[in-house]
C-alpha cells in the first residue's frame, strides 16, 4: 500500500509549507576560482591518493559558473492510535477464578521451557493507545537523489533571489524532479505508520520547511595531455573548496 493510498483511506491531515527560493551569495570571483583550480588540479587526477601527474601535464580548458539547485526540507509525522494486545498475568497456584473488568477469567497452566516450573496465569485482550512522532530533515539533489543536508554550504543569501535567478538564467540548472515526486519522497521518508496500528484517532503530516536552494559552483574542465583523460572539477563559489556531496 502506498503512502498516498494510506493518507486517502485514513484521511490523514496534511499541511505543506509554501516552497521558497533561496540563492546563496557568490563569494568567490572567477579569477580566484581559477587560481584555486590551477593550484589543486593535479590531485583530481591522482591514483591511490598519491600518484599524481606533473603539474604541466594538466591543462584547464575552461571554467564556468553554474547555480546548482537542491531541495531542502523538514517534515513531521504524528499518529495517535490504538493497538491490540494480550496481557498475561501470573496468579497464585491456589486461585481457580478471577473476576475483573466485569469479566470472569479461568486460569490456565503456562509452561515456558523444559527446566522452568509451570505456573498459573490469566490472559485478557485489551487495546493500548499510543502516540508516535517522527521528524525528518532531508535534502535532494536536482536529480532527486537524497544527499546529506549538512554537506550543503552555509552562506549569506541574496535578498531578492528571484531577481538573481532571472539575471543568471543561463547559468541556473533545472530540477529534474517534479514537485509531486519531491513531496512523495518526503512523505516516504517521514511517514512511518506502525504495522500493528488499529483504530486511528489522529494522523498528521506536516512539511514545515521546504525550499529550493541554489548554490554557485565553478566547474573547470581539465585535460590530462598525456592520456586525453578529462575531469570536471567542481569548486564551491561560496567556500572556495572542492564541492562534493
Amino acid at each position: 500500500m502506498t503512502v498516498s493510498t494510506i493518507a486517502k483511506e485514513e484521511k490523514m491531515k496534511e499541511r505543506i509549507e509554501e516552497r521558497k527560493l533561496v540563492v546563496h551569495k557568490l563569494a568567490l570571483e572567477i579569477e580566484a576560482a581559477k587560481n584555486i583550480i590551477e593550484k589543486d588540479k593535479t590531485k583530481f587526477f591522482s591514483k591511490l591518493g598519491f600518484f599524481k601527474p606533473k603539474h604541466e601535464e594538466i591543462e584547464c580548458e575552461s571554467v564556468q559558473l553554474f547555480y546548482e539547485p537542491f531541495i531542502v526540507a523538514r517534515a513531521n509525522y504524528f499518529i495517535d492510535y490504538f493497538k491490540k494486545k494480550t496481557y498475561t498475568i501470573e496468579i497464585d497456584e491456589h486461585v481457580i477464578e478471577v473476576t475483573a473488568l466485569g469479566q470472569t477469567f479461568k486460569p490456565k497452566a503456562v509452561k515456558e521451557g523444559i527446566l522452568k516450573r509451570p505456573y498459573k496465569a490469566i490472559a485478557f485482550d485489551a487495546e493500548e493507545r499510543i502516540i508516535h512522532r517522527a521528524a525528518t530533515r532531508m535534502a535532494l539533489n536536482r536529480m532527486g537523489r537524497e544527499i546529506n543536508p549538512t554537506k550543503l554550504p552555509s552562506s549569506p543569501v541574496e535578498p531578492n533571489p528571484k531577481k538573481t535567478i532571472e539575471k543568471e538564467n543561463d547559468r541556473v540548472r533545472d530540477l529534474q524532479i517534479s514537485p509531486d515526486m519531491i513531496l512523495d519522497k518526503i512523505r516516504k521518508r517521514t511517514i512511518m505508520r506502525p504495522l500493528n496500528a488499529g483504530r486511528i484517532m489522529e494522523e498528521r503530516f506536516e512539511v514545515t520547511e521546504y525550499a529550493v536552494v541554489c548554490t554557485p559552483i565553478y566547474e573547470a574542465r581539465c585535460l590530462r595531455l598525456k592520456t586525453g583523460e578529462i575531469r570536471i572539477l567542481p569548486i564551491s563559489g561560496v567556500t572556495g573548496k572542492t564541492f562534493q556531496l
